[in-house]
This record gives structure tokens, C-alpha cells and sequence, in this order.
């Protein structure tokens, strides 16, 4: 069996052909990175206790180095020679999880393979900012309803981010109660704090301030993708995550496809592009960066696509004297503007991927404006 000194250079370049590799260390005795077919990496530990062969993982590459690793398997070797059987313990305190071991569980078997990027990115903030400090040494099934009461009612100087925490704990219990930790989930009764609903609008004179900002902003591709989010009304990761398959612009009416892996609700949603989207759109690949990867909004590296748009929206919004919008509210502006035109609730949420008509009835109260401005036009007559 062929050994090497493991170091980040060395496994960083072990090829991922698809195969289930391990390739072990020459200075610890046992301890070794497996390779899976899928390409992720990860180091473990072989050894034998009570005349059995084991493996134990250490922790996944990136997350912890080679020496990290090394140092943690000279540490377990040690508790081995002293009769300890890692592994075995590790078996036995998993069936009975803190919450912090659940947390590694919830990662890997529902965050991570099934949550957008962006998600998974706010749960981790969620859970080292507020939901660890307190609970994440509990065992699973110890927590209570007072426990998750007591944070929930600690954030309520900020009921958004309080009841957003709470939504992440209740998912989490609910796959407890699936995973066999549990019996119920603790989070039911937890009532949520009233969070007034934010549906910021554009004015006439706020929206020719936004072209205008856009037109000198000198990140080509950050403009673009706002003027994607105000022309389709689409979100921001649908947006970063287009690829230039999924648009039509030569056809009669030019179509942008969001594939389901895209969109919230998880099904695809076919958007018909306005003639000025299209334009724009056949302008802007002209110039794009070619790539393999076909990213609308490439990043620095064109087969990688852009992470956020922080940096051009801030510059966009500063310039135009829009300090309070969030570029989230250009969904909703997109709305109010169809409502004004006439256009029906079903259909805008049709168009904007809503998975319900509760979700599109924010804007049912932008129907009274035509309907007055009708009612005046009849009053006007007599």
C-alpha cells in the first residue's frame, strides 16, 4: 500500500475521477483521506479495537487541514492504546445528539443537498449567531418549549430575524421527529412576533433616477442583472444563476426558462422577456465573457458565476438617492407596476412564481388606484 506525507498541495491535487479513493498518511499509522465518488474529501482514522477493523472521519478537507487532522488522529491513536474505542462512543452519542451534533446532521442530509446556496449561508449565520450559545450543547431530545421561548422571546427587538430563527429551529425538530431523535417538535406554540409587511414602491420620479444611476454604473454586468430583477420581476439568485441556455431572444416572444433548481417554489417558471429585456439581453451577451458555464452574471473567473450584487447596488442606489430600497423591493416594484396596468393577481403571480394567490394578495390594495381613478373619470360625467 502505497503511503504519503499527507499535506493541503497533495490533496487538493487528488484527482476526483468518480472513483471512492483512499490514499494514506506515511507519518500516522492508520490515518488516511478518502476521496468520494461525488469529489468531496474527507480525512479518517482506520484502526482496530476488540479485534474488529474500524473507520472513523475525522472531519472533511477545507474544514480542517492535514495537520489538524493529524494531530486529532495521534490524539485517538493515544485513547485507543488506553482501551478506548472511538468510533463505538461515537455510534452511541449519536443516537442521543446535542443539538450541535444534530446541526452537522441537518447540514449534510437536508441543507446542503436540497437548500439554495444562499440559504444555507443564512442558516449558518442563524445558527453561530444565536441558536449555538445557548442550546447547541443540549442533547436533542432535552429541549423544550421554554428553551426555544425563551431565545425566540430574546430576539424580539428584532421579530424578523427572531422569527426566521424559529422557522430554522421548527425544520430542524421536524426532522428530528423524522430522524427517530425525538417525539414532537418543541417550536409548536412558539408564537411568532407580528412582523409588519414591507412592500417598498417606486415613484415615476424614483424609477428615471434608477436608469439613470444604472446607465453610469461601470460593473456592466451588476447593471445588467439589476435590470433583470426590474424587468422580470425575478429574484436575485434566479438572476445569478441564469445561464444563457435558458433564454430565447431570436423567438417571436423571447422566453427565459428558470429551471426548478432556481426558483423557491422548486418548479419551473417560463417568463415572456418585454422586447427592451431582449435587447438588452442580445447587447449584453454580445459583450459577456464567453465560457463553458454560459453564467449571465459571470464572476471574476467566467466559469464561476457572481455570488451577490452588494457592491453594484449599493453604488446604484446610493447615486440615485435610494438609501431605503432593498434591491429585494424591485419585485415588489415590478408588481405594483403590472397591478397599475390592469393586469390581474393571478397572473402576476403566475408571472413572479408565487406558490400561492396569498402570497400575490400584498398588492390586491394597488388595485384601488385605477378603480378610483375610474370612479373620478365617471363622477366627472355628471
Amino acid at each position: 500500500m502505497k503511503t504519503q506525507k499527507l499535506t493541503k498541495r497533495v490533496v487538493d491535487s487528488i484527482p476526483t475521477n468518480g472513483a471512492d479513493l483512499k490514499i494514506f498518511d506515511s507519518q500516522v499509522p492508520g490515518f488516511h483521506v478518502r476521496v468520494k465518488p461525488s469529489g468531496s474529501k474527507s480525512y479518517a482514522l482506520k484502526y482496530r479495537a476488540s479485534g474488529r477493523q474500524r473507520n472513523l472521519t475525522i472531519g472533511r478537507h477545507g474544514v480542517i487541514t492535514p495537520d489538524q487532522a493529524r494531530s486529532e488522529a495521534f490524539r485517538l491513536l493515544a485513547a485507543i492504546s488506553d482501551g478506548d474505542d472511538p468510533s463505538a462512543e461515537r455510534k452511541s452519542a449519536l443516537k442521543d445528539p446535542t443539538l450541535e451534533q444534530f446541526w452537522e446532521e441537518y447540514l449534510e442530509r437536508h441543507a446542503i443537498p436540497r437548500k439554495a446556496p444562499g440559504s444555507v449561508k443564512e442558516d449558518r449565520s442563524l445558527w453561530r449567531l444565536y441558536i449555538r450559545p445557548p442550546l447547541g450543547h443540549i442533547k436533542i431530545n432535552a429541549i423544550t418549549r421554554q428553551d426555544i421561548a425563551r431565545l425566540h422571546t430574546s430576539r424580539r427587538s428584532t421579530p424578523y430575524g427572531a422569527n426566521h430563527m424559529l422557522c430554522l429551529l421548527s425544520k430542524m425538530m421536524n426532522l428530528a421527529v423524522d430522524w427517530d431523535y425525538r417525539q414532537d417538535n418543541p417550536c409548536r406554540g412558539v408564537k411568532k412576533f407580528h412582523e409588519e409587511p414591507r412592500s417598498r414602491y417606486l415613484n415615476a420620479a424614483e424609477r428615471d433616477r434608477l436608469s439613470k444611476a444604472l446607465e453610469l454604473e461601470p460593473d456592466q454586468a451588476g447593471a445588467i442583472a439589476i435590470w433583470l430583477c426590474r424587468l422580470t420581476g425575478a429574484r436575485k439568485g434566479e438572476v445569478l444563476q441564469a445561464r444563457w441556455h435558458q433564454f430565447d431572444l431570436e423567438a417571436r416572444m423571447p422566453m427565459w426558462q428558470i429551471p426548478a433548481s432556481s426558483t423557491k417554489q422548486k418548479r419551473v417558471n417560463r417568463k415572456p422577456l418585454s422586447k427592451l429585456a431582449a435587447t438588452m439581453l442580445s447587447e449584453w451577451k454580445a459583450l459577456c465573457p464567453a465560457s463553458e458555464a454560459g453564467w449571465v452574471i459571470p464572476g471574476r473567473d467566467p466559469e464561476t458565476r457572481r455570488s451577490d450584487l452588494n457592491g453594484p447596488w449599493r453604488r446604484v442606489s446610493k447615486r440615485a438617492g435610494l438609501n431605503d430600497v432593498r434591491l429585494h423591493d424591485l419585485r415588489h416594484d415590478f408588481a405594483s407596476i403590472a397591478v397599475s396596468q390592469g393586469s390581474s393577481l393571478e397572473i402576476i403571480g403566475r408571472y413572479l412564481g408565487h406558490s400561492s394567490i396569498q402570497t400575490t394578495q400584498r398588492y390586491a390594495h394597488l388595485q384601488d388606484d385605477p378603480l378610483h381613478a375610474m370612479a373620478e373619470l365617471i363622477g366627472e360625467t355628471f
